[in-house]
């Protein structure tokens, strides 16, 4: 496997994917991102994992361009923010944001594991800790975990996990601290949930982290030591834009 290190300057903008968007017909994105060339982290925040191997770009495994992000978590990993994890992340949102996002993701020789995780998630801009909502891949499914702001959150069993192969999700989100909320969440072009009139946002708001956060490993048994996945074509659109502008693919 071929992969080398990020040289990251997050002041410069996405000129490629700028580019890119009336090339391929594809509008009112935020960001676009292919993992290509030097800077291929401009536009993310990038201090939330440990150490070198944890975010690297691969020219081995792709769906667009000649190269993807390859993400990595040891159990051996001393914790970053509380948790041992490995996520890029975008700014908050404010309540009444509306966004679309869309990606390919490809998991690693993917062997069950009951030992909590996620693949990607939005975080409240608070300080409780507790996501907004993840999709989980712990224990051999897809799990969308949903915070209600109650007592209890709410889980959707999206199938079952898929290894060694990309895998196109597209979500459509409003974030709403009442009840006028959306959560639309595709699997393979198939809308796999659709949940409309709920809350989605605490006040305060929520961020998209890109990554994994396996929590699980700080007191639950395991039967992994590593993780290792892939994420290409991800696209963050504005609340004007449509599936066909985030999804992956032609």
């Amino acid at each position: 496997m071929r992969y080398k290190l990020f040289f990251i300057l997050p002041s410069l903008l996405m000129l490629d994917a700028t580019c890119k968007k009336n090339e391929d017909g594809r509008n009112n994105l935020i960001l676009e991102a292919t993992f290509e060339g030097n800077n291929a982290l401009s536009g993310w925040d990038n201090d939330q994992h440990c150490c070198d191997y944890s975010l690297t770009q691969s020219h081995d495994k792709f769906t667009e361009g000649s190269s993807s992000l390859r993400i990595e978590v040891r159990s051996t990993d001393p914790q970053t923010s509380k948790s041992i994890r490995s996520e890029l992340v975008q700014k908050s949102d404010e309540v009444g944001t509306e966004r679309w996002y869309g990606f390919n993701m490809f998991l690693e020789n993917w062997s069950d594991d009951n030992a909590g995780e996620s693949v990607f998630q939005w975080h409240p801009g608070n300080t409780t800790g507790t996501g907004t909502a993840s999709l989980w891949t712990s224990g051999g499914r897809y799990v969308y975990e949903r915070n209600t702001g109650g007592p209890d959150n709410e889980y959707t069993d999206l199938g079952p996990v898929v290894s060694n192969q990309w895998v196109p999700w597209v979500i459509h989100v409003k974030w709403a601290a009442d009840n006028t909320g959306i959560m639309q969440v595709w699997k393979n072009g198939k809308l796999v949930m659709d949940k409309t009139g709920i809350p989605t946002s605490p006040p305060e708001g929520t961020y998209f982290k890109l990554g994994m956060n396996k929590w699980g490993w700080l007191d639950q048994p395991s039967t992994v030591t590593k993780r290792v996945f892939y994420y290409d074509e991800v696209r963050i659109g504005n609340e004007k834009a449509s599936y066909e502008d985030v999804k992956p693919g032609p």
